[in-house]
């Protein structure tokens, strides 16, 4: 299953926002991985995904789909 997620980028970055899909099996580094590699630009410093919602960090090491609150009802 896919994820369509919104993506905000830091200042730093060329971007301030882009729309992706993300295969749900990856984990929260490896879809930073695709999301470097897909936009082609390159990961600065700490990086991470972040829920603005609930203001919580995702676990690096734990798949999307874990994340009931990542998928519409």
């Amino acid at each position: 299953m896919a994820l369509v997620m919104r993506i905000k980028f830091p200042p730093t970055y060329p971007l301030i926002y882009k729309t992706l899909r993300i295969d749900s099996k990856l984990t929260a580094n490896e879809a930073i991985h695709f999301i470097s590699e897909t936009l082609n630009v390159a990961i600065q410093g700490n990086v991470g995904l972040y829920i603005p919602q609930e203001h919580m960090w995702l676990d690096p090491n734990t798949p999307l789909s874990q994340r009931a609150s990542l998928f519409d009802d």
